[in-house]
């Protein structure tokens, strides 16, 4: 019975699986002109359409082919390297301009006779301006069966459109194969992505080209989770497109937007990010500087411009936000300091996944801000409409509380303190010097002194933040002996912030080997076993008797707590 089985199965036909050849574009992004250069306008491209004969005799294609008339011209098609260079080749073409291919999934298969059978075309100038349409028949004569090569190379021109022009890619939307004798060769004759990305140089098409001018002091990641977002001018705006500013902050738009439009340029920030920065940019000698110039005003209540010497600045100290520079102001700022409030906050329901719109200016605007134009300054968006050509957009942004500007955009012409390698370094170089010792603990009570030289300074406030392992030691107190100043001590999860400062400026402190606190923990361990440490976080501040900001150098920014029992001999 199984040898008669096999025996009818020799006699059964089998059906013949004809092989066709594979079409498909070279590469689906191209990124460099004919000459090996970044892509600009006027550039001429070239573009290539590699086939796999797959062991039949093609030899012959008739393809379609679509591209923007106007931006990315067609120049010429020439042959490939996949026959001889003596063998026949012959180009016909036919152009559609202001027609499109109509893409759905049936007509952007691999099949290219299925594509061809269920294309769809619109042509109409007005609802397509931009787009065209190339039918090009290749014929080839080789008595050699074609390699596995490039088919077709095409040539397009980059042409010099207006700034912000919508490009689109280059569309292979079929092909139909004949072999040698003229018989069509059907099946899955396509592969791969069906469009060409041509990628310009990124400044090529902008529209909007700028930066926003960061401080020094702002936070790497804070800075990284900044936006910059762009609207219409609508009474509800629509957003239309955001672009990340950290870094360098610089940032472009192309064809994001539209020609001859106005839009609307906010800054934005995460609301979690929001409190945080306020924090660390209002510190005491943003309070001191706005002390002094308020209690030194003139008897005609205007103001000496010398501690306040910018209007933006002004702006930045009327944080009770009445357009008035007054001393509702230095009580909102003295709140800030003391950590009894945070000045600037996201609104009730906006939470970590929402944007918190950040104070935006124009540079220029910032830069000259006068002493009483800050009063009707707007700094809820910058508007700019867009032309046809590229334009340039500079940015700065400033915080409530942030007086001296440490943690805002700069003026142009001004320097500011930066922290940094564990110090704060302020740009006329005047400092004072911390010393801050390891801790032998020896029981379950820690206790860190700061130790302070003022170097001939004469301090009216001073002002430190530290972050602690909470699961090894808790804060309990601090010691405070300065001259009759104000001292505050906030403790917020594993961090503590804490100072002094005297609100008239005139009980001073100077002088060397002064402690004017010290720090109390408490082992949640046994002390002689523990191996811990207590950080110098960057808010660290210090203002001498003019209510300026000075420089502070730590000789560490880690005091390390460890236990008796490390130095005992085994």
């Amino acid at each position: 019975m199984k040898n008669i089985l096999i025996a009818v199965l020799l006699l059964l036909p089998f059906a013949k699986v004809e092989a066709q050849p594979i079409f498909k574009w070279h590469s689906n992004t191209i990124t460099t002109d004919i000459n090996g250069g970044a892509i600009t306008k006027d550039d001429t491209i070239e573009v290539k359409v590699s086939v796999n004969p797959n062991g039949t005799s093609v030899r012959s294609a008739y393809f379609d082919f679509q591209h923007q008339k106007d931006a990315i011209q067609m120049l010429s098609v020439t042959r490939g390297e996949a026959y001889s260079a003596n063998a026949g080749f012959n180009v016909t073409n036919n152009y559609y301009p202001n027609c499109k291919f109509n893409r759905n999934g049936n007509n952007t298969t691999n099949n290219g006779r299925t594509n061809w059978n269920n294309a769809n075309y619109t042509c109409n100038s007005n609802t397509v301006p931009y787009h065209a349409i190339n039918r090009i028949n290749i014929s080839v004569s080789d008595a050699n069966n074609l390699t596995a090569n490039t088919y077709i190379k095409i040539r397009f021109k980059i042409t010099n459109t207006n700034a912000g022009f919508p490009y689109d890619s280059i569309y292979f939307n079929f092909v139909i194969p004949y072999d040698a004798s003229g018989n069509e060769l059907t099946g899955n004759t396509m592969e791969g992505h069906k469009g060409v990305w041509v990628q310009l140089s990124p400044n090529a098409n902008n529209l909007i080209v700028g930066d926003v001018k960061h401080s020094a002091n702002v936070s790497a990641g804070v800075k990284s989770v900044m936006r910059l977002s762009v609207t219409d001018t609508m009474p509800q705006p629509t957003e239309v497109t955001n672009a990340a500013v950290g870094g360098n902050g610089a940032f472009s738009f192309a064809q994001q937007l539209q020609n001859n439009t106005p839009y609307r340029f906010r800054l934005a920030l995460p609301a979690d990010s929001v409190a945080p920065l306020s924090l660390a940019a209002t510190t005491i000698s943003d309070y001191t500087m706005a002390v002094q110039e308020f209690i030194t005003q003139n008897l005609d209540r205007t103001f000496k411009n010398e501690n306040i010497n910018k209007g933006i600045k002004y702006w930045a100290a009327d944080v009770n936000m009445n357009n008035e520079f007054d001393g509702g102001d230095l009580q909102v700022l003295f709140n800030a300091v003391t950590g009894l409030d945070t000045i600037v906050t996201p609104p009730a329901g906006c939470a970590a996944n929402c944007y918190y719109t950040i104070p935006t200016i124009r540079r220029s605007v910032y830069d000259t801000l006068g002493f009483t134009g800050w009063k009707t300054l707007n700094t809820a968006h910058v508007s700019m409409a867009t032309t046809t050509a590229e334009q340039n957009l500079a940015l700065n942004y400033v915080l409530k509380g942030d007086v001296n500007l440490s943690h805002s955009s700069l003026v142009t012409e001004q320097q500011a303190a930066i922290y940094g390698s564990g110090n704060l370094v302020v740009p006329d170089g005047r400092s004072i010097d911390v010393n801050l010792n390891n801790v032998v603990v020896t029981g379950n009570n820690i206790v860190i002194p700061f130790t302070v030289d003022t170097k001939t300074l004469k301090l009216t406030g001073l002002q430190f933040e530290v972050e602690y392992d909470a699961t090894k030691v808790k804060f309990e107190k601090m010691d405070i002996n300065t001259p009759s100043w104000v001292s505050f001590v906030h403790p917020l999860g594993n961090v503590v912030r804490f100072g002094a400062l005297d609100r008239d400026l005139k009980n001073i402190m100077t002088g060397q080997n002064l402690v004017p606190f010290k720090l109390h923990f408490s082992a949640l361990q046994p002390g002689v076993d523990l191996n811990t440490s207590v950080q110098i976080r960057p808010t660290m501040d210090a203002a001498d008797d003019k209510g300026n900001q000075v420089g502070v150098n730590l000789n560490t920014t880690v005091i390390k707590l460890i236990g008796a029992n490390f130095f005992r001999n085994p």
